[in-house]
């Protein structure tokens, strides 16, 4: 009886163990190529759209309103020429970026044109100019056949920005 019971703890165990290391070393499945990007294929992809603010938290999972400042207005991105562009608030923003082999974005000082609107457009340039300041984890949450393509920002202390992209002509 005391074999019997051994023996099958030991078959469990091997059992466990099998499964948990078949799962170690599996790829989890990928919507598409796309959620892997890096290099010349992430750039390509990122300056084959125009980006779109769909949804923007802080750490704790709140809204950020700022970035928000009429309800059928987005924020745009657009990357162009290792330049990245922001429009749609009261003044257009741009500067230069690098992304590094792991994948995080670094958007360097923005310049901005000067022009007066109203206080909420005017509160947009400053969240996205504070925002675009630290460095994000670049990730692709969905590129689907037929799908637009989501872009998420994640930032070390949470933050997260998801964009949409549609084509450029």
């Amino acid at each position: 009886m005391l074999f019997r019971s051994t023996a099958l703890l030991g078959l469990a165990s091997a059992l466990a163990l099998g499964c948990a290391l078949s799962a170690c070393a599996s790829k989890p499945a990928a919507d598409t190529a796309a959620d892997y990007l890096s290099g010349p294929a992430l750039e390509s992809q990122l300056k084959s759209q125009r980006w779109s603010l769909q949804s923007a938290t802080d750490g704790q999972g709140q809204r950020i309103t700022a970035l928000f400042p009429r309800p059928n207005q987005s924020l745009v991105l657009l990357f162009v020429d290792g330049r990245l562009a922001v429009q749609g608030g009261c003044n257009t923003q741009g500067g230069s970026y690098q992304i590094s082999s792991t994948n995080a974005l670094q958007v360097g000082p923005l310049m901005s044109t000067r022009k007066g609107c109203e206080p909420a457009l005017m509160q947009a340039d400053t969240a996205v100019n504070s925002l675009l300041a630290h460095s994000w984890q670049i990730q692709f949450e969905s590129v689907k056949s037929g799908a637009p393509a989501l872009l998420r920002l994640v930032s070390a202390a949470g933050e997260t920005l998801v964009w949409v992209g549609e084509p450029l002509p």
